[in-house]
């Protein structure tokens, strides 16, 4: 099957908490690109465009911060797009340390 992401994504284990409305949900990333997060929920999914800040904790290295929006909920988690002011900055974040 041929893929048609524009951003390649990696299969990462991350510890990830997430915070929308008054929720605050702890849980695990399922896979990260440079331009976002999928985020494996038990819970009942987030709207999609439901806007959140993840914290992410990659292995040996401090956590990372990101907004992010609900791109798309799936029947095993969110698909969640980085967005703001501190995005070009999350992003190499996150990419040097999925790699």
């Amino acid at each position: 099957m041929q893929e048609h992401r524009r951003h390649a994504r990696v299969a990462a284990s991350w510890p990830v908490t997430v915070r929308t409305g008054d929720r605050l949900l702890r849980l695990l990333t399922l896979n990260l690109s440079s331009h976002g997060a999928k985020v494996g929920l038990d819970a009942a999914l987030l709207p999609v465009g439901a806007a959140a800040h993840l914290r992410l904790e990659p292995p040996g290295s401090p956590p990372v911060d990101v907004e992010a929006i609900v791109w798309r909920a799936d029947d095993d988690g969110s698909a969640f797009f980085f967005v703001g002011t501190g995005c070009a900055e999350s992003r190499a974040a996150v990419t040097s340390r999925a790699e």
